[in-house]
């Protein structure tokens, strides 16, 4: 009898903690930034920007990084690449619910706008830091 109580308790624990996170996540807020500036690749002076560098081919390549608001799990990472593969001819695009960064390298620069747009297609929030 002890044993179910116990189940049950922490059934009601972890079903708030979910519910929880829906709620943020339908508000626009999330935790995918730890505050840890020092361990981010990206920094966060911007939430889109780029800079040029050079593929193993040895032809020019343009690594673009994006802060996305709202991923919560690989299936978020996946679906936000997805749609980013679909919009754009792009060499490797790299996201990570737990930085909340997505890192894109493709052969000419992506136009940030249409970036955007398709980002946030998908229900995430790209972060602009003021």
């Amino acid at each position: 009898m002890g044993t179910l109580i116990v189940a049950l308790i922490l059934a009601l624990i972890v079903g708030a903690i979910i519910a929880k996170m829906i709620i943020d996540k339908r508000k626009g807020k999330s935790s995918s930034c730890g505050g840890n500036c020092a361990g981010c690749n990206a920094g966060c002076a911007n939430a889109l920007s780029s800079g040029a560098g050079h593929s193993q081919n040895g032809s020019s390549s343009v690594k673009t990084v994006v802060h996305i608001d709202g991923m919560m799990c690989p299936m978020c990472e996946t679906h936000i690449n997805d749609a980013i593969r679909n919009a754009f001819k792009v060499q490797l695009v790299k996201s990570s619910h737990k930085t909340g960064i997505c890192e894109i390298v493709s052969n000419e620069p992506i136009d940030e706008d249409e970036l955007r747009r398709t980002i946030e297609a998908t229900g995430y929030r790209v972060i602009i830091n003021k």
